[in-house]
């Protein structure tokens, strides 16, 4: 009983704390950065940890970095519930927790604490399956995984009452603008624990994207990426910056990467193609020229592991 009332009250500090930083960086983004680099300097540095130590105060005084547009004019217009909420189940709940696990578990046990769960969920049959769904999360979970990216083509609505109940996991949704209608997204706002990822293009079908979806989510002050499924011939847009450029301009927090796949489910981008790719999407992300953190999924899946 004593270690669950220490938890509890850990978990409080955690969150007040959290949340003043996020209330500092959306009011004094580049002083907040200062304190909070100071604070990095003195601990033991994971890879999250590494991250967060190239956004240096100097990069938020530039008014030419991303990271200046990223912190002054995008992340004070999303809801402050909203990210102290995901930043609690991502950082706390989720990469603390797993990162605890992998060190207290047997060395057998230690290849399933992972931050994050990747699960492919069938929209149009979720009801067939959505006991298997909801099995290997909560089998994720019990390995101390809080955080979840889920892909959907079709329905994501129906995904809304899991997410709800797993009240301290954070939930990355992948889905077309089509999911994104106006009653659908009313309901994402009482989410808070659900962060929406737009598909810009899609993997296998031709699919048209409702840019005004954007407007939509910005109205209601959620927090929101965009993702892009990338071939070879991507690759010159990668080494000019315009993929990064192109995204960016649709004011998403994170711009998310995924190679193309064959009907056949195998990869379309060799893994010295990805290589290359996320050889520059590190550069872009350590310098941000355009205001959209990069991630290429498969990679910092593994990055953040480690």
């Amino acid at each position: 009983m004593a270690s669950k009332n220490t938890n509890i009250v850990s978990k409080t500090l955690v969150e007040s704390y959290i949340r003043k930083q996020v209330k500092a960086l959306k009011q004094s983004p580049a002083e907040t950065i200062d304190t909070l680099t100071k604070q990095l300097l003195d601990k033991p540095k994971g890879s999250l940890e590494k991250y967060l130590l190239h956004i240096t105060p100097e990069k938020l005084q530039d008014t030419q970095s991303g990271y200046y547009k990223l912190f002054h004019d995008i992340l004070p217009k999303v809801n402050t519930d909203h990210l102290v909420t995901l930043g609690m189940n991502i950082g706390y709940n989720g990469i603390f927790t797993a990162s605890k696990n992998t060190q207290t578990n047997s060395p057998e046990s230690k290849s399933d604490a992972l931050w994050a769960f990747m699960l492919s969920i069938d929209g149009i049959n979720y009801e067939k399956k959505s006991a298997q769904y909801k099995a290997q999360i909560s089998n994720a979970k019990k390995n101390g995984t809080r955080c979840f990216m889920l892909f959907i083509e079709k329905n994501a609505w129906k995904l809304l009452p899991l997410i709800k109940k797993e009240k301290d996991c954070a939930f990355f949704l992948f889905c077309p603008s089509s999911c994104l209608t106006e009653k659908f997204l009313d309901a994402v706002k009482l989410t808070k624990n659900l962060f929406i990822s737009v598909a810009y293009n899609s993997n296998g079908n031709k699919q048209i994207l409702s840019t005004n979806v954007f407007n939509r989510l910005r109205s209601r002050k959620l927090p929101y990426g965009i993702h892009y499924y990338y071939s070879v011939s991507d690759l010159d847009n990668f080494k000019s910056g315009e993929i990064f450029k192109k995204l960016s301009r649709e004011k998403p927090l994170f711009s998310f990467f995924l190679s193309k796949k064959a009907d056949s489910g195998k990869d379309t981008v060799t893994e010295e193609e990805k290589k290359a790719v996320y050889k520059i999407i590190i550069k872009e992300r350590y310098w941000l020229k355009y205001p959209s953190i990069p991630f290429e999924i498969e990679k910092d899946y593994y990055y953040l592991l480690h």
